[in-house]
């Protein structure tokens, strides 16, 4: 039961992110803090990274749940931590300085937004996981 809750809270957080993936968190945050974040880069970068803090999670959930292996889940974390700290500051740096804020991107960053902000990296990841688990099986 536990499981299946798991699973459900995850794919549930990756529909709602989808769905609502034009939603503003930058502007939730505001009422939170005790400043207003104005600027147009900033908010991009914001509601970028709660986007793949939240698609990462729920994706680590799911591994977590199907793999059931501490060792999956370490690798996911730190593919994470790559995404959030590496691949996610650079995209940003040649996304707003060559295209600014838009959402609107040039077919390569287009498809590096794609990679990064989406939770493609993990969805590989997964199916990694279901390959090498295949492999050793035979």
């Amino acid at each position: 039961m536990k499981n299946v809750v798991l699973i459900s809270v995850a794919l549930l957080i990756l529909v709602l992110v989808f769905v609502f993936q034009r939603f503003n968190y930058a502007l939730a945050l505001n009422s939170l803090v005790p400043f207003q974040i104005e600027n147009p880069n900033t908010i991009f970068v914001i509601n970028k990274t709660i986007r793949l803090v939240l698609n990462d999670t729920a994706c680590m959930m799911l591994i977590f749940v199907w793999f059931k292996q501490r060792q999956y889940l370490t690798l996911a974390f730190f593919i994470f931590l790559i995404e959030l700290f590496i691949l996610l500051p650079v995209y940003f740096i040649i996304k707003l300085s060559l295209e600014g804020d838009s959402e609107i991107s040039s077919p390569l960053l287009s498809q590096v937004h794609r990679l990064i902000v989406n939770p493609l990296l993990m969805f590989l990841l997964m199916a990694g996981f279901v390959y090498q688990r295949i492999r050793t099986k035979n």
